[in-house]
C-alpha cells in the first residue's frame, strides 16, 4: 500500500511539474528591479498574475501553470499596457526578447512591447501563423496608408479643434480625403472578410472562440452567432465557455448583490454595507477615466444624488482605472460627492462587467440587485419609480 501511495505521488508530483510552461525573457527599455508579471491573456477579464519574477541585468525568468494553450500577458508590475503576448502550453521552455516602448496619455506612462522575438514555443508559431501574422499586417498596412495622409489629417484635426466647420467641409470635399477615405474603406473591408474567414477555418477546434477573444474589444447578446456556429467540442473548451458567457450573459437582476471593499484615494477600504448603511438603495457605479461615456454620466448621476440622497440613495462609483495618478486625476476633475475608490481586488468581475459604464441597482433592505444597466433617463425613471 504505501509503495502503491508513493507512485501515485510521485506521478502527481510529475504531472503538477509538466504543467507549466517557463518563459526566459529578455527586455530593453526597463530598469533592474521592474517586476514583471505573467496573467492570462484575451480573456476580457482584469485577470491577477499567475506568476512574477524582477528584472536583473535585462532579464527575468517566470514559470508559469498552465495545463492547456493560454495566451499570456507579460507587463510590468502596477504600469498599463502589454510588453509580450505569447501563447504557450504546459512543457514549453521559450526564450523571448523584447522592447517595453513608452507612451504617455493624459499625463500616465504606458509600456507596450516592440520587435518582439519568441523561440522554443510551437503553440506560439501556430497562433502566429493562424492569426498573429495578420494582426501584425493589419498594423504595418494601418500605418503605412495613415502615414501617406498624415497632412491631410492633422489638417482636419486642426480645424475640428479650432472649430472651423468651413474649413472642415473644403477638406473633406478635397480629393486628397476622398483617397484617404477610400484607403480607409479598403482597410476595414480587408479586415472584416479576413477575419470572417479565418474563424470560420477554425471553428471546429478552441482556436475558434478563442480567436474571437483576442480579436475583439466586447461582446453583447448580438453576437450569439459567433458561439453557435463552433463545434459541440469548441464549444465546451476553456475559450468557449468564456465566450459563452460574454455572448449570453445571465444577468445579475433578482441575485444578491457582490459584496465588496471600496479602497479609497487614501487608501483606506469600506466595505460597501457600511457604505449602504441607513439607505434604501445603493447605485454600484463602474466607470473609469479614460471613458467617456461614463465622464459624460456622471452629472446626471449628480442630479440624481442631489436629489435623492435625501430620500435613500446613496451611489458608490468603482473606477477600473488601472493607473492611479490618472483616477486620481479625474477625480480631482469630477469632484464627486459620494463614496468611490478603484477596483484592486476583481470587484468587476463579480459584476461580471464587460463594458464601461456598467450601474446596478441594490435594494439594500433585500440585498438585491432590482435593475442593471440604467443610464440617463432610464436611470431617472427607475429612481423616480422606487422614490413615490
Amino acid at each position: 500500500m504505501k509503495k502503491t501511495i508513493s507512485t501515485l505521488a510521485l506521478l502527481a508530483a510529475t504531472l503538477l511539474a509538466g504543467a507549466q510552461s517557463t518563459v526566459s525573457l529578455t527586455i530593453a527599455g526597463l530598469p533592474d528591479g521592474t517586476v514583471i508579471e505573467a496573467a492570462l491573456g484575451s480573456t476580457h477579464a482584469d485577470e491577477p498574475p499567475l506568476a512574477s519574477a524582477t528584472l536583473a541585468g535585462g532579464k527575468a525568468t517566470l514559470t508559469v501553470p498552465v495545463a492547456e494553450p493560454r495566451m499570456i500577458d507579460f507587463r510590468a508590475k502596477g504600469v498599463p499596457g502589454t510588453l509580450l503576448h505569447l501563447m504557450t502550453g504546459q512543457g514549453e521552455r521559450v526564450t523571448a526578447s523584447v522592447a517595453a516602448d513608452s507612451t504617455e496619455s493624459d499625463g500616465v506612462t504606458y509600456y507596450m512591447g516592440k520587435g518582439e522575438q519568441v523561440y522554443d514555443s510551437p503553440l506560439h508559431a501556430q497562433y502566429m501563423m493562424k492569426l498573429g501574422a495578420f494582426k501584425k499586417f493589419l498594423e504595418i498596412y494601418n500605418g503605412a496608408y495613415h502615414d501617406a495622409y498624415r497632412d491631410i489629417n492633422r489638417q482636419i484635426s486642426a480645424a475640428y479643434a479650432a472649430k472651423d466647420s468651413a474649413k472642415m467641409a473644403r477638406l473633406r470635399a478635397s480629393e486628397t480625403w476622398k483617397e484617404f477615405m477610400a484607403c480607409d474603406a479598403q482597410f476595414f473591408n480587408l479586415i472584416e472578410k479576413r477575419y470572417n474567414e479565418l474563424f470560420a477555418e477554425n471553428d471546429s477546434t478552441w482556436w475558434g472562440p478563442f480567436m474571437r477573444l483576442d480579436v475583439y474589444s466586447y461582446f453583447t447578446p448580438e453576437n450569439k452567432a459567433d458561439y453557435e456556429c463552433l463545434s459541440a467540442s469548441a464549444q465546451s473548451s476553456y475559450y468557449g465557455r468564456l465566450l459563452k458567457e460574454l455572448v449570453d450573459p445571465k444577468g445579475l437582476k433578482g441575485q444578491d448583490y457582490p459584496r465588496f471593499s471600496v479602497l479609497d484615494a487614501n487608501g483606506k477600504t469600506t466595505p460597501s454595507d457600511k457604505i449602504a448603511k441607513g439607505r434604501k438603495y445603493l447605485l454600484v457605479d463602474f466607470w473609469a477615466s479614460w471613458c467617456k461615456p461614463c465622464r459624460n454620466e456622471i452629472p446626471n448621476l449628480k442630479a440624481c444624488y442631489d436629489q435623492y440622497k435625501n430620500k435613500g440613495l446613496q451611489i458608490v462609483s468603482i473606477s477600473l482605472d488601472r493607473s492611479d495618478a490618472a483616477w486620481k486625476k479625474a477625480l480631482k476633475e469630477e469632484q464627486l460627492p459620494w463614496p468611490n475608490g478603484v477596483d484592486r481586488s476583481r470587484i468587476a468581475d463579480a459584476y461580471k462587467v464587460q463594458s464601461i459604464p456598467a450601474m446596478f441597482l441594490v435594494d439594500v433592505k433585500t440585498g438585491k440587485i432590482i435593475a442593471e444597466g440604467l443610464r440617463g433617463q432610464l436611470l431617472r425613471d427607475k429612481l423616480a419609480e422606487l422614490m413615490k
